[in-house]
């Protein structure tokens, strides 16, 4: 494929643009997204198999922060115990989209989603995390639509999470309120 360069510039639709967003936190996340997907590519190429990446699924502008480390950290703890005996590279980034760990696993994309779904669907923490699976040979994530999966759930009404986030039908801070709570539950309870 012949790259032509154009004078055309990158619009993310206003829907997707938080109003707080500085033009340089959104050319910082505009390159991350560059950088995810060359990272994704680097590690398909050296691995020739499919790339996980785990991320908290955290509202609102600010997603590097102690709530969404420790979500990460938790859920990587038990996609270790899980795929132990599948993994063969495992990177974690901080990322304008908080921290984001990419996984090289072996097996069947489409059951290692399948058990990424589990994952997201049963564990406490599972509702905040985004766990992504890129197969090999496909420009992208494989979908819970294709394995027959429900779209996910509103952390607060159970709505459709993307129908909730599109109305902006709850607020950025009741949304964090929630998570922030549910995680420190989980703390008690593991104490």
């Amino acid at each position: 494929m012949e790259n032509k360069k154009t004078n055309e510039t990158f619009v993310m639709p206003v829907k997707q643009v938080h109003p707080k967003m500085t033009k340089e936190m959104y050319e910082k996340l505009v390159n991350y997204r560059v950088k995810k997907c060359e990272t994704i590519e680097k590690l398909h190429h050296t691995y020739n198999l499919p790339v996980i990446t785990i991320r908290a699924n955290y509202p609102g502008i600010l997603k590097n922060n102690e709530t969404t480390r420790f979500v990460i950290e938790e859920i990587g703890k038990t996609f270790d115990a899980f795929f132990h005996d599948k993994m063969l590279a495992e990177e974690t980034y901080d990322t304008p989209e908080g921290p984001t760990t990419f996984y090289v696993l072996s097996g069947d994309a489409r059951t290692l989603k399948e058990n990424a779904v589990f994952i997201e669907q049963n564990h406490e923490l599972g509702r905040f995390v985004d766990i992504d699976v890129y197969d090999i040979d496909e420009e992208y994530a494989i979908t819970r639509f294709e394995l027959h999966y429900e779209p996910r759930k509103c952390f607060l009404c159970d709505k459709s999470a993307k129908e909730c986030s599109q109305n902006k039908t709850h607020s950025v801070e009741e949304l964090i309120a929630f998570m922030e709570e549910r995680v420190k539950e989980y703390i008690r309870n593991k104490e």
